[in-house]
């Protein structure tokens, strides 16, 4: 499941231009991770994409018995929905009840049997769905047991329920849910493979360890979480650094009742329709072509859906500033090699080689060794000692290396990619203009130390991936 926004879909999600309906999906300049689907909504058009389908526990709120048109909805009917509704890959959330009201104890247990009951009748069923469960609780220990259950069930897809009418309590919704997730997923994690085992297994393969995913998360965990309802800028920042997935229907809400979204920085400025500038974004553009305007109010629906699609649109263009740009990790064959033939992350045996491969390879990233010789290398080829370093090439030399090495990297990243030099300033003085100069973002975050404090640097930095890893 991808890490992202996943905006609700309505019952009408198009616009229409000259008799012809127009998904807003087709409008938007950026598309969300997926979207999702409420079996208490009938939409006319639903898109290709990747979908969660929820319960509609929302719509069912305020109900002590759980229906939706006039049907009770439990576990074997929602089963049934699924099956008419969704495709392969989709996520089917289980029947829950929101813990509102006065009988939360029927609530409670309404909703660990219907988890048990639904992962069972999914994988019977629809054993090419995922199936998620919800995690629902008064306190942050009842949330807790709750997810240890569903793990124990066998959901590898939880999602964090309930706080949407808490939403503005923003320090103890993040609270909550951080503190959930790493309890999941140190929980997951220690169910895998001991690391030791694990590195055995890749020497014997000859293979580095996974490298990290676009939305800048160290692993893939074992386990997914999504958060429902809650979508403003703040959240979706914090949810989108910690590896969750989030689903919300303000764009929606706004639009139906007059307000349109400004971007401005990180943040979205909601004003009311009739005095927002006129606005230059993509899906603006296009629905002027179809004369749509979305600052018209009381004017028809074709205006009010302009308005919601670019609502979604400068939402996800605003979530988009969040995820951070995957690294590559460079790093520079240096120093004493060993004697005879050998991958190169083993052939380069120095202290101050060593001590960068561990960073690196602690980062779980993709890296490079960049080499006299060879210019860029896999730390996986094999190859022979050599006697060659930046001090022994001419400058002529080194403009010509570091051009070489630039295209060898170029060949390798696209410009959504940031390169994190570990080297000398021999190693990238004339590599790092090159790369700038074709839009790729550098970092050198040893740039001012010696090798003495690099090493120094290195040995920090390793202390404190191996103490957050201890707290959580």
């Amino acid at each position: 499941m991808k890490v992202g926004f996943y905006p609700v879909l309505g019952k009408s999600d198009f616009v229409r231009s000259k008799g012809e309906k127009i998904p807003i999906w087709q409008l938007l300049e950026y598309q969300p991770a997926g979207w999702l689907y409420s079996l208490a909504t009938k939409a006319e058009i639903v898109p290709d994409s990747l979908i969660i389908h929820d319960c509609g526990s929302f719509n069912y709120r305020d109900q002590d018995i759980p229906t939706l048109n006039g049907k009770y909805v439990d576990a074997h009917w929602s089963i049934h929905r699924y099956r008419e509704r969704s495709k392969v890959g989709d996520i089917i959330v289980c029947p829950d009840h929101l813990l509102v009201g006065e009988n939360i104890r029927e609530r409670q247990e309404y909703n660990l049997q219907q988890a048990k009951t639904f992962i069972q009748l999914a994988k019977t069923y629809l054993p090419n769905r995922i199936p998620l469960a919800v995690i629902h609780g008064q306190s942050l220990s009842e949330r807790l047991e709750v997810a240890k259950y569903l793990l124990g069930l066998g959901y590898r897809h939880l999602g964090i329920g309930g706080l949407v009418p808490q939403a503005r309590e923003y320090s103890t919704n993040l609270h909550i849910i951080k503190t959930i997730t790493e309890v999941v997923r140190s929980r997951s994690d220690s169910e895998r493979v001991s690391p030791f085992a694990k590195r055995v297994r890749q020497d014997k393969a000859g293979v580095s360890r996974s490298h990290s995913d676009s939305a800048g998360v160290s692993h893939e965990p074992n386990v997914h979480l999504h958060v429902f309802g809650l979508c403003s800028p703040q959240y979706a920042k914090a949810f989108t650094q910690m590896g969750l997935s989030f689903d919300g229907s303000t764009f929606i809400r706004e639009g139906l009742g007059g307000g349109m979204f400004v971007s401005h920085e990180e943040k979205l400025i909601r004003m009311p329709a009739y005095c927002t500038p006129k606005c230059n974004c993509h899906v603006c553009r296009v629905l002027n072509r179809h004369r749509i305007d979305p600052r018209l109010t009381n004017k028809g629906r074709t205006h009010t859906m302009g308005r919601i699609v670019h609502n979604l649109n400068l939402a996800i263009g605003t979530y988009r500033k969040f995820t951070p740009k995957e690294k590559i990790y460079l790093v520079a064959g240096c120093g004493k090699q060993l004697p005879y033939s050998a991958a190169a992350k083993d052939l380069y045996c120095s202290q101050h080689f060593q001590a960068g491969r561990r960073y690196v390879e602690e980062k779980e990233s993709r890296w490079y060794i960049l080499s006299p010789l060879h210019q860029v290398l896999n730390p996986e080829t094999i190859i022979k000692p050599y006697d060659k370093s930046p001090y022994s090439l001419s400058h002529q030399e080194r403009i010509l290396w570091a051009q070489q090495v630039a295209e060898n990297l170029i060949q390798v990243a696209s410009l959504e990619i940031e390169f994190v030099f570990l080297t000398g300033k021999l190693y990238r003085q004339e590599v790092t203009p090159i790369l700038q100069a074709k839009g790729y973002e550098i970092k050198v975050p040893m740039q001012h130390l010696a090798i003495g404090q690099q090493l120094a640097w290195i040995k920090k930095e390793l202390e404190q991936e191996k103490q957050l890893v201890l707290n959580i």
